[in-house]
C-alpha cells in the first residue's frame, strides 16, 4: 500500500483534526470544509491511500449527523473503494443507516447486515435501537426464507 511523503501525510492529519474538532462541536460545515480541504491534497487516484478511507468517513458522518443522508450515503459508498473500506465497521453501520432514512432498504439490510454479522450489536449500542431492529428483523426474514419449503405443500395433491 502506498504511502504519503511525510509533510504531505502530517498536513493531511492536521486538516482532518480541526475537522473533527469542528464536528464535535456541531459546526457541520466548517467541518466539511477540513474535510473537503484534506481530499483535494490527496493525489490523484485519490482512493488508493488509506488517508482516502478516514477522510470520507469523518465526512459521511458529518453528513449523517447534518442529517443529509443522500449526501452521507454517496460519501460513505465512495469510502467503501478506499483501502480497508468495505470491512470498517464504523463505515458499514453508517451507510445502512443513511440508506434505511433515503428509504433504499435493500441497500440498508445488506450494509446493516455486514456490520452485525461482523462486529456484533455493540456496534449498535449507542445508536438509534431502530436501526438494530430493522437488521435482527431482515436476519429473521432471510431464515425464514432459507428454509422454507419449495412449495407450499410439503405433499403433492
Amino acid at each position: 500500500m502506498p504511502k504519503l511523503p511525510g509533510d504531505l501525510s502530517q498536513l493531511i492529519d492536521k486538516l482532518c483534526q480541526k475537522g473533527d474538532q469542528f464536528a464535535q462541536i456541531d459546526q457541520h460545515d466548517d467541518a466539511l470544509d477540513q474535510y473537503e480541504a484534506a481530499w483535494e491534497l490527496l493525489p490523484e487516484p485519490k482512493n488508493q491511500w488509506p488517508a482516502a478511507t478516514w477522510i470520507l468517513m469523518a465526512a459521511g458522518d458529518v453528513y449523517f449527523e447534518k442529517r443529509d443522508f443522500l449526501a452521507a450515503s454517496q460519501t460513505l459508498r465512495e469510502s467503501l473503494d478506499s483501502p480497508d473500506g468495505k470491512t470498517n465497521p464504523f463505515i458499514l453501520l453508517r451507510l445502512g443507516q443513511s440508506l434505511f432514512e433515503i428509504a433504499d432498504l435493500d441497500g440498508a439490510a445488506d450494509a446493516l447486515e455486514a456490520a452485525f454479522q461482523q462486529y456484533g450489536e455493540g456496534l449498535f449500542e449507542d445508536e438509534d435501537p431502530k436501526y438494530l431492529d430493522f437488521v435482527k428483523t431482515q436476519i429473521g426474514v432471510m431464515k425464514i426464507r432459507s428454509t422454507a419449503p419449495s412449495s407450499r405443500f410439503k405433499k403433492p395433491l
